[in-house]
């Protein structure tokens, strides 16, 4: 899939305008037949992008909430699971610690993750899987309005997952992904 996804962000990113060039040099020998070729030309490039683009955006997409699902798989790393334990009394040490082994998965999985793609589609990724989680979050605060712990609980738990994410960004990309 890392494969895949890189060629296909390759060719939409540095190939695509090589390879139109080459084909509207070809389309001009091509015989008018009553239609101007080059604005259907156009037409058909214009559709072969939009296409590529989407499909690479539902490939990324597909891929962060497959990654999600496996992390809510197992009931020790299931984010819900652990928002629903929360205590009046747990503080952010108590959720910080009932989070480890969904912090050391997540870990290893953005890790993997730069392993697998280039540091474009590895930060688009990476971006999309945070707002997957935050999503998770949102999901479970809707309904829950009465109940204040599950608010605080959120909140210190969005902040250990920013803390993974900013800190494994950092230690992978360094300076570099400031310039993404």
């Amino acid at each position: 899939m890392g494969i895949f996804l890189n060629t296909m962000k390759r060719i939409l990113d540095v190939l695509h305008c090589r390879i139109e060039d080459k084909l509207k040099s070809w389309a001009s020998y091509l015989p008018i037949n009553g239609d101007n070729n080059s604005s259907t030309f156009g037409e058909q490039m214009n559709a072969i992008t939009v296409l590529l683009r989407t499909k690479y955006k539902n490939y990324v997409q597909a891929i962060v909430v497959k990654l999600a699902s496996n992390m809510q798989a197992n009931r020790n790393t299931c984010l819900r699971r652990i928002l629903e334990d929360t205590k009046e009394a747990d503080g952010e040490a108590q959720i910080r610690e009932r989070m480890q082994l969904l912090s050391t998965q997540l870990s290893d999985c953005i890790s993997n993750l730069h392993e697998t793609f280039t540091s474009q589609i590895f930060v688009a990724t990476c971006r999309a899987f945070w707002d997957k989680m935050g999503q998770i979050v949102l999901k479970f605060l809707e309904g829950r309005k009465e109940n204040r712990v599950w608010y605080t609980g959120s909140y210190h738990a969005l902040g250990i997952l920013d803390d993974i994410y900013a800190s494994q960004m950092q230690r992978l990309l360094g300076n570099a992904k400031g310039q993404q």
